[in-house]
């Protein structure tokens, strides 16, 4: 699946009979084992799959990501929880989008369905969290310097402008791959575009010191010029059909 609409109301819950879904063998393996650990547990009442995993846009480069969520706080997004963050233990929030894309995509490994604690999320919602997150994080980002001579934040900096678009403007959730086919509508070169997929589909990039310090301007200009443009979106106008 490519996309998930998100029209008034996310669609509706899976039950107990949805269907099986196939993981690579080498992350079903893992999965397996971080379930069982888990399911092991007194305090754990499910385990929960979603984004990439689940649509089918899984990486091999990346690594696989953790949210501690308590049951009774689930469905607050201000709430910090307890992240495995590929290889190092942080904090991070189950934010709107993470609720809508859980409730679109999701599938219980271990546990009940619904997750407890989450609810459907209104477009309505999920626009206004995406359009302040946008005038506001992603802009004092965007004026940063240092931080876009990094892969890591080139990458994941574009490939934001083309989701969050779609959700402003269809609500739509789009996969990263289908957002890095449309990086041309913001202006991004044909080759950084490439550079990017090739990163994520876990293929070498080398990228000299001169060619770093190019990227990081271009980017840069390119996620400012992003924000602008996208922060003039009204979020409270009904998504495009």
């Amino acid at each position: 699946m490519l996309a998930a609409g998100i029209a008034g109301i996310l669609p509706p819950w899976q039950d107990v009979g949805m269907p099986a879904t196939e993981f690579p063998p080498d992350v079903a393996g893992l999965l397996g084992r971080l379930c069982d650990r888990l399911a092991a547990r007194e305090d754990v009442v499910g385990v929960y799959v979603y984004g990439s995993l689940v649509t089918g846009d899984y990486s091999p480069a990346g690594q696989l990501h953790c949210l501690y969520v308590a049951a009774d706080s689930a469905s607050d997004p201000d709430r910090l929880c307890t992240y495995w963050f590929g290889d190092r233990m942080t904090q991070w929030q189950m934010k709107l989008l993470t609720q809508a894309e859980l409730a679109s995509a999701g599938v219980a490994l271990y546990g009940p369905w619904p997750p407890p604690g989450i609810k459907p999320v209104p477009v309505a919602d999920i626009r206004a969290a995406v359009h302040a997150e946008v005038t506001d994080y992603w802009r004092r980002v965007s004026r940063r310097r240092r931080c876009w001579l990094q892969d890591s934040w080139v990458d994941h900096g574009l490939v934001v402008l083309p989701r969050a678009e779609a959700v402003l403007t269809t609500g739509d959730l789009i996969t990263k791959s289908e957002a890095i086919g449309r990086l041309a509508d913001f202006r991004v070169p044909g080759s950084l575009a490439q550079e990017i997929r090739r990163r994520r589909d876990g293929l070498p990039v080398t990228v000299s010191k001169p060619r770093r310090l190019f990227r990081a301007v271009l980017a840069r200009r390119i996620m400012q010029n992003g924000v602008a443009r996208l922060s003039r979106l009204d979020p409270s106008a009904s998504p495009a059909g």
